[in-house]
């Protein structure tokens, strides 16, 4: 009877530490755990396309894992203060940051050490970027509101969503090869860049087509920036800068999207994380999300994902030179 006693007593403290034992030792815990909610650092403002992207892709994750993926909004400095919050939490695997090409603008300007301190768990989606107008507005071309803005330089505002992102380097991008003649103006993120053109505060915005897409009875597309038409029936004759009549500027045409986690995470927790990535992208319903927004998938885990980014990397750092961004 003592025996049995201490077999079951021995048993249920093996069972005790079984959460406990890790490939890292006994001291850490096995992961996730499924009391705890893993956070999603979205970098910018709720309503905008980067919000709308990683909350669709979080339920995905959620409905793949059981685990609980809880979307945050930490915005400021084009998307570095989101960047920084991850970098300064723990190594563990609880917080990771909806990243792209946003991050890799704020870091090559100075505003985070981004990219260079986060490490690589899967990459999502490029999102086109296009320039429209508020519906109510003079310009029904691109050439006509470069015409405007050339006759009286800095009275026409050129929206962004933040000059520590993309659209901030395609808003310079796009005022350094028209003489200056724009009033390039930042804002928080781009649900904050959609109500300020939609409210009248400002006359033109570069949005992701995504954005455009959510407001298309109130928006005019005037050019879209990538070097083909977009793939969405109702936004496939909006020209190119070529085909406007601009060819051979050279900005970002686009928006990336991706997902990363502190430098220090170890290699078990971001192969679970890239594995219930890829499960969630290819559910049916981020499928659908993708093509109902024109989204252009570009999926890659872990080490094919760091490959994939040093093709952008060497893109940008030519293009915010040239705008006379580059603070690294």
């Amino acid at each position: 009877m003592k025996r049995t006693v201490l077999f079951l007593t021995s048993v249920l403290i093996i069972l005790g530490l079984g959460t406990s034992l890790f490939a890292g030792g006994a001291t850490e815990t096995i992961y996730p755990d499924p009391e705890k909610n893993i956070t999603v650092v979205v970098p910018h403002a709720a309503g905008g396309s980067t919000d709308l992207i990683f909350r669709a892709l979080a339920d995905e994750m959620k409905k793949a894992s059981g685990v609980n993926f809880l979307v945050t909004n930490i915005t400021g400095a084009g998307s570095a203060t989101g960047a920084n919050e991850v970098i300064n939490s723990p190594a563990d695997g609880y917080m990771f940051l909806g990243a792209g090409t946003h991050t890799t603008a704020a870091t090559m300007q100075g505003l985070t050490s981004g990219y260079k301190d986060l490490d690589y768990v899967a990459s999502l989606n490029w999102d086109p970027f296009i320039v429209a107008v508020r519906n109510d507005k003079p310009w029904k071309t691109f050439e006509e509101l470069v015409k405007d803005a050339a006759s009286r330089p800095g009275k026409i505002s050129l929206g962004n969503a933040g000059m520590g992102g993309a659209t901030g380097v395609a808003s310079v991008g796009l005022n350094l090869a028209f003489s200056k003649s724009f009033n390039v103006t930042p804002f928080n993120g781009g649900a904050d860049l959609i109500a300020s053109v939609l409210g009248g505060h400002c006359d033109v915005g570069i949005f992701s087509q995504s954005e455009v897409v959510a407001n298309s009875q109130s928006f005019r597309p005037l050019v879209i920036l990538t070097d083909g038409h977009s793939s969405l029936a109702s936004l496939a004759s909006v020209p190119t800068l070529a085909e406007a009549g601009y060819p051979g500027i050279t900005i970002p045409g686009g928006s990336f999207r991706s997902v990363m986690v502190k430098k220090g995470t170890s290699a078990e927790v971001k192969k679970w994380l890239a594995d219930t990535v890829d499960k969630a992208f290819h559910s049916a319903a981020f499928e659908k999300f993708q093509k109902d927004n024109g989204l252009i998938p570009a999926f890659y885990k872990l080490d094919a994902f760091a490959e994939y980014d040093k093709t952008i990397i060497a893109d940008y750092e030519v293009i915010l030179k040239e705008a006379g961004l580059y603070a690294m």
